[in-house]
């Protein structure tokens, strides 16, 4: 039997997976945990980790690693994505992060993360033959993934991600209208380039991922406490994803927390998460999406079953 985690280390968010996997079984998932740290904050700005936010990370690692202890010996692949790569103190975040819990942090390209976003929603989501398109909202960046099958077609990295974009644009709750103009005026122009970047190859499917997506599903379904096998495969229509983004957009910060499916730590960072989404189906022509619970984190939890297997 061997046992392996992924750790996720996000713009916004902070995953852990363990899993195990026993001769002649499939991958089973032992425990898994996030937290909300908002390592990005401010990245737009400085393009610098903040150290309160790194002492957070660090101290969020720490954690994970005493959780993976109590499994035994655990094979353990940590990555790092948007917001220490586009950090120019990165390379001194992941020595930090070295010396301090012994975890060493790969720091993945996007054209990685988007391979390994493919495996995780493709671990457990049938999309059959035809191609389809994933898209992976983050704290600092949001992929595109143009696949057919596990062969990717096309891919684009863009720097959409919802907390660098809410520091940008967003200073009002409720939001005011000035703001969320401009706000979609910007997306529309980045995801036109979106689209020329993928090239003309059609598709009938929209997949999304990652916990706006996720969040936008539960406040539909009424899904609290949170139940990841009735989130995984659901459908949000444009329609649906309008009607949050209005009753969202208009909500202070504490009504929004009075919503129960809502994560604390995602209030400020709803609207402009929905915003994406409903630009996103705008702007390739879809009246749906389908909602994947799996994505970055388990795609990253089968490279560690992989690397712990050729040790």
């Amino acid at each position: 039997m061997q046992r392996f985690a992924s750790i996720d280390l996000g713009s916004n968010t902070v995953r852990l997976l363990i899993g195990e996997r026993a001769a002649g079984q499939g991958l089973t998932i032992l425990r898994e945990e996030r937290r909300i740290i908002r390592l990005g904050e401010g990245l737009h700005t400085d393009r610098r980790l903040l150290d309160h936010r790194m002492q957070l990370a660090v101290d969020t690692l720490n954690e994970f690693r005493g959780i993976c202890a109590e499994y035994g010996e655990v094979f353990l692949f940590a990555a790092a994505t948007s917001a220490v790569r586009d950090a120019r103190n990165r390379d001194a975040f992941v020595a930090r992060v070295l010396e301090d819990t012994g975890i060493t942090l790969h720091v993945i390209p996007w054209e990685e993360e988007a391979q390994l976003t493919l495996d995780g929603v493709l671990w457990r989501l049938d999309l059959g033959d035809a191609p389809f398109l994933t898209f992976d909202i983050g704290g600092g960046s949001t992929e595109y993934i143009l696949a057919q099958g596990r062969n990717v077609l096309g891919a684009a990295g863009t720097r959409l991600g919802v907390v660098r974009l809410t520091e940008r644009f967003i200073t009002q709750h409720p939001v005011v209208p000035d703001e969320t103009r401009a706000l979609e005026e910007f997306l529309n122009g980045e995801l036109e380039q979106v689209k020329q970047q993928l090239g003309p190859v059609p598709f009938n499917t929209l997949v999304g991922t990652a916990g706006t997506v996720t969040t936008l599903a539960a406040l539909e379904n009424g899904i609290y406490p949170y139940d990841e096998e009735k989130i995984h495969g659901s459908v949000l229509t444009l329609a649906q994803v309008e009607r949050w983004l209005s009753r969202l957009g208009a909500m202070t910060l504490k009504e929004r927390l009075a919503l129960k499916p809502l994560e604390r730590g995602r209030e400020d960072l709803i609207v402009v998460g929905a915003a994406l989404a409903r630009c996103t189906l705008r702007a390739f022509g879809c009246d749906r999406l389908t909602v994947s619970e799996y994505a970055l984190r388990e795609g990253l939890l089968l490279r560690a079953q992989t690397l712990a297997a050729a040790r």
